[in-house]
C-alpha cells in the first residue's frame, strides 16, 4: 500500500524525494568538508612538517629544548637504545633522528633569523610519498629555504652559498656555510618567514654536536599512533627509568597547529552540524506534514474501513522511509560526483593559517554517509510517527502552533551573541618609580669622564694586550676557552688558542660593529647586537668596551655595595650597534672603577649581572693603574649559569691598524 501511494502521486513523490534529498546532500557535503580539513590538517603535521606519527624526547623535551637544547637532547647512547626498541613493535615502519635549532641566516649583506630543522633526506623522502600534499624533495647537500625568508634574504641566487650563524651546545659562537638549492614551505603561516631545512650532518656541524633533538617515528597508519606510543613508552621505561617521554603527532607541543585550531574548530563544526542537520530536518518534516495533511480524507476513509491509529501511522513511517530512502541514494550519489567532479578539476582553497593553497580533496567514508543517513532516516521517521498519530486522533487544532526547533536554536544562538564582552575598566597603573637621583646629580660631561675611567681599566681606550681566559658553567656541562686579545683604541682582535678544536678562530670589533671568522668561511660573518649575546658571557664583553662612547648616562643617586660606597647610573644605548639595551652600573666613589653592572632586556628586566674584580696593575706613562682581573657574569634568571673571565698578563702594546680591519682578518 506504501508503494502504491507513492506511485500514485508520484508529483507530491518527487517533490518529498527532492526536499530529502537536497536535505541530505548538504549534511554529506559539510561531513566531507570537515573530514576533508581534518585529515589536510594532519597531513602538515606529520608530513609537511616531518613530525611522523610517534616522537621520543628526553623528558621534558618538548617544552624544555628551546630553551636548554644541550641538556635535553638526546645523546649517541639514547640513540642507539631507542632505535634498538622500535623494530620489536608492530606497525612500525622506519624511523629518523632530527636536530632544530635556531640562528641568524647572512647572504652578502642581508640577514635574518631562521628556525631550522635538520633532517635526514632519505627518510623524509619516503615519508613524503605518503603524503597527500605535494612537498620539494629534502635537501641533501645544502640548504631549503621558504619563499618569505628568501625574500628578506634578497632572493640570493640558486646555488649561492649562505651563511648560518648561531650559538653551539657549548654556548659558542659557531658560523658555516652552505649553498640554497631550493625552496619548501613549512605550511604555518607563523614561522613561514623562518623556514630553512637542513640535512642533518649539515645543522650538527653548526651546532657543534652529535646529539639529537628527537627521534621520529612513521607508522604504517595514524591510527595506530596512539597504541604504539604506549607500547614505545612502556618498553623505554622499562631499559632507561624516567629518561624519555614519547608523544605522538597530536600532542600540543608537536601538532601546535592541528591541536589549536582543531580544538577551536571541532566545536564550531558541531554546533555548525547541528543547524544544517536540523534545518534539513526540519525542512524535511515540514514537507512530510504537508503530505499528512493534504490526505486528511483518505486518513478519514481508511479510519471508516477499520484502519487503526497504529496502522495509519505506520503506512506514513514506511512511506517516509522509502521516500528517505530513494532520496539518500540520490543525495549519495550526487555528493560522491561532486567530490570527484571537484577533484578532476583541480579545484584549490586555503585552509586556515596554511600558508599556501591546498587541492581540495573532499572525503566522504561510507560509514560516515550512511550513519547520516541513518540519523536523518530516523528522525523523519520519527517525525513522520508523530505527526501522523496527531492528525489520525484529531488531536491538531487550528491555531495551536508549536515552536519550530529551528527557531529556538536561532533564539539560543542570538541569545549569546548579545551577551556583551565586557572589559573591565582599567586601573591607572602608576608609572614604576624611578629612584630619586641625588640633590645635586653630576652633569652628563661629568658622568661620562667617570666612564672614561672605569672603561680604561678595561681596555677600553689605549693600546694593550692581554690573555683571556673564559670558564662557563651550565646544566650542559663546563667548558674553558683561552682567547689573545689585542687593542687598539677601542677596536679589538680576540683570537681563540685553547681548546685545540676551535683554534684559530677570531672575533674582530671595530667601528662598533664585529665579525667573526674561523678557517673554513670563505669570509667574515657580521655579528648583529643581539647575536653579541650568546653564551653567559657576550661575544661583547669578551674584549674592549667603551661605555662612554655607546651610552647616554643617567644619575639613579647613590648606592652602597658590600661596604663600597658607589655612584649608581643608568647606561642607555645610543645606538642600534650597542651590545646591550641599557645597564644598571655601579661605579666606586673613590677611584670611578666599575664594582658591578646589571644588563637588561629591552623591557627593562635583569639579563645578567657582573661583578668586578681589580688584582692587575699596568704602567702607563710612568704611572702604575689598576685593571680589571677577574669578571664574573651571571644569568640573572639562572643564577647556576654563569662566566668567570680571568685576564692575564695585562700589557701595553703597539698592535699595527691592519689587525683591526675586516679585510684582512681571513688572512690572520
Amino acid at each position: 500500500m506504501a508503494f502504491r501511494n507513492l506511485y500514485r502521486d508520484r508529483r507530491r513523490t518527487l517533490a518529498t524525494v527532492i526536499a530529502v534529498a537536497a536535505g541530505l546532500f548538504a549534511v554529506l557535503m559539510f561531513l566531507a568538508y570537515i573530514r576533508f580539513v581534518e585529515s589536510s590538517l594532519a597531513a602538515v603535521v606529520i608530513y609537511r612538517d616531518a613530525n611522523a606519527h610517534v616522537q621520543v624526547y628526553r623528558v621534558d623535551g618538548p617544552e624544555q629544548l628551546a630553551a636548554t637544547p644541550a641538556q635535553y637532547s638526546l645523546d649517541s647512547a639514547d640513540q642507539a637504545l631507542i632505535h634498538r626498541a622500535l623494530p620489536e613493535l608492530p606497525h612500525f615502519l622506519r624511523a629518523s633522528n632530527q636536530l632544530v635549532g635556531v640562528g641568524v641566516v647572512q647572504a652578502d649583506a642581508d640577514s635574518a633569523v631562521f628556525l631550522a630543522r635538520g633532517i635526514d633526506p632519505e627518510f623524509e623522502a619516503a615519508l613524503q610519498q605518503h603524503s597527500p600534499l605535494a612537498a620539494p624533495p629534502p635537501p641533501v647537500d645544502g640548504l631549503l629555504l621558504t619563499t618569505q625568508l628568501q625574500d628578506l634574504l634578497g632572493y640570493p641566487a640558486q646555488h649561492s652559498d649562505l651563511q648560518l650563524f648561531g650559538a653551539s651546545y657549548a654556548n659558542r659562537m659557531n658560523a658555516i656555510e652552505a649553498p640554497l638549492v631550493g625552496d619548501f614551505s613549512t605550511g604555518i603561516e607563523a614561522i613561514e618567514d623562518k623556514g630553512l631545512k637542513a640535512p642533518l650532518a649539515l645543522l650538527q656541524s653548526l651546532y657543534d654536536t652529535d646529539a639529537v633533538s628527537r627521534v621520529v617515528v612513521q607508522l604504517d597508519d595514524r591510527m595506530h599512533s596512539g597504541n604504539f606510543r604506549a607500547q614505545l613508552a612502556a618498553e623505554l621505561e622499562r631499559q632507561a627509568p624516567g629518561r624519555f617521554e614519547v608523544t605522538t603527532w597530536d600532542h600540543p607541543q608537536i601538532g601546535q597547529l592541528y591541536t589549536s585550531f582543531m580544538g577551536f574548530f571541532n566545536m564550531v563544526f558541531a554546533f555548525t552540524g547541528i543547524v544544517v542537520f536540523t534545518i534539513a530536518l526540519t525542512t524535511i518534516q515540514h514537507t512530510v506534514a504537508m503530505n499528512v495533511a493534504d490526505r486528511t480524507r483518505e486518513i478519514g476513509m481508511l479510519r471508516s474501513l477499520g484502519f487503526g491509529r497504529g496502522r495509519i501511522a505506520g503506512l506514513f513511517v514506511r512511506e517516509s522511509l522509502l521516500t528517505t530512502l530513494a532520496a539518500a541514494l540520490v543525495a549519495a550519489a550526487l555528493a560522491y560526483a561532486v567530490i570527484a567532479a571537484l577533484a578532476l578539476a583541480g579545484v584549490e582553497t586555503q585552509l586556515p593559517r596554511i600558508a599556501e593553497p591546498a587541492p581540495l580533496a573532499l572525503q566522504l567514508p561510507p560509514l560516515w554517509a550512511v550513519i547520516a543517513i541513518a540519523c536523518a532516516g530516523a528522525g523523519i521517521a520519527l517525525g513522520a510517527l508523530l505527526t501522523a498519530r496527531k492528525r489520525v486522533g484529531g488531536e491538531v487544532r487550528p491555531g495551536r502552533r508549536g515552536v519550530p526547533l529551528t527557531q529556538l536554536l536561532a533564539a539560543a544562538g542570538c541569545l549569546l551573541l548579545a551577551v556583551p564582552l565586557l572589559s573591565p575598566a582599567q586601573a591607572q597603573t602608576p608609572p614604576p618609580m624611578e629612584e630619586v637621583a641625588a640633590s645635586r646629580s653630576p652633569d652628563e660631561e661629568t658622568m661620562r669622564a667617570w666612564l672614561k675611567q672605569a672603561d680604561l681599566a678595561r681596555g677600553g681606550w689605549g693600546s694593550y694586550q692581554w690573555k683571556l681566559r673564559i670558564h662557563t658553567e651550565d646544566p650542559a656541562g663546563a667548558t674553558d676557552t683561552d682567547y689573545d686579545i689585542a687593542v687598539r683604541d677601542g677596536r679589538a682582535l680576540a683570537m681563540t688558542t685553547a681548546p685545540r678544536r676551535y683554534r684559530g678562530e677570531k672575533i674582530l670589533i671595530a667601528s662598533r660593529a664585529m665579525w667573526y671568522a674561523k678557517p673554513g668561511l670563505r669570509k667574515p660573518v657580521s655579528i648583529s647586537p643581539q647575536q653579541r649575546l650568546v653564551g653567559e658571557a657576550a661575544n661583547g664583553d669578551i674584549a674592549a668596551t667603551q661605555y662612554a662612547r655607546d651610552y647616554a648616562p643617567a644619575y639613579l643617586g647613590s648606592a652602597d655595595l658590600d661596604g663600597t660606597s658607589c655612584h649608581k647610573l643608568k647606561l642607555t644605548a645610543a645606538s642600534d650597534s650597542a651590545t646591550y639595551e641599557s645597564i644598571i652600573y655601579y661605579l666606586d666613589k673613590r677611584n670611578r672603577l666599575a664594582v658591578r653592572a646589571e644588563f637588561l632586556t629591552a623591557s627593562g628586566m635583569p639579563l645578567k649581572v657582573a661583578h668586578f674584580e681589580y688584582d692587575n696593575r699596568v704602567q702607563i706613562d710612568g704611572e702604575t693603574r689598576p685593571f680589571v682581573s677577574h669578571m664574573k657574569i651571571v644569568n640573572a634568571n639562572f643564577p647556576e649559569r654563569y662566566s668567570l673571565l680571568e685576564y692575564r698578563r695585562v700589557a701595553p702594546a703597539d698592535p699595527p691598524d691592519s689587525l683591526f680591519t675586516v679585510d684582512t682578518l681571513m688572512t690572520l
